[in-house]
């Protein structure tokens, strides 16, 4: 009984002091990051501002492997440390997606800062092969470059 006792609380020990990662390992930098799924992969790097003269465009495509699979209707959302930084977007389109979030929008001001966790959540209705894909589990560290 004593030892199912002490497994009990060195089960909820480890538990309560497991890495912020779900999968238990250390979050990857959002340079060169590419995280591959059964239907693609999602692609996220650091690319320079003109206007701010520092790598501060986080940027995305998402690839969907099945060429014919492409065209359709994309929704997405930049969430920063699990938090949407905007209303949901769409588009129609011919190929896959490409998107971007600036460190500091002209119009909403900050979007993240170095450190911050980022995950692109995005959705394809496929019209040509009824599927519906999603991109959800890709997840990153903002670092600088």
């Amino acid at each position: 009984m004593l030892k199912r006792i002490w497994v009990l609380v060195l089960t909820i020990a480890a538990t309560f002091s497991a890495p912020s990662s779900a999968s238990g390992e250390a979050i990857p930098p959002c340079i060169n990051y590419v995280h591959r799924e059964e239907a693609g992969r999602v692609e996220i790097d650091l690319r320079p501002d003109d206007s701010l003269g520092t790598f501060s465009v986080l940027t995305m495509w998402w690839f969907i492997n099945d060429i014919e699979a492409r065209p359709g209707i994309y929704t997405w959302n930049h969430l920063v440390n699990g938090r949407a930084t905007s209303s949901p977007n769409m588009i129609v389109k011919d190929d896959n997606l490409h998107t971007a979030l600036r460190m500091i929008d002209q119009v909403r001001g900050p979007q993240w800062s170095w450190g911050d966790v980022y995950t692109l959540q995005a959705t394809h209705y496929s019209p040509a092969t009824n599927t519906t894909y999603v991109a959800a589990y890709n997840r990153c560290r903002i670092t600088p470059r």
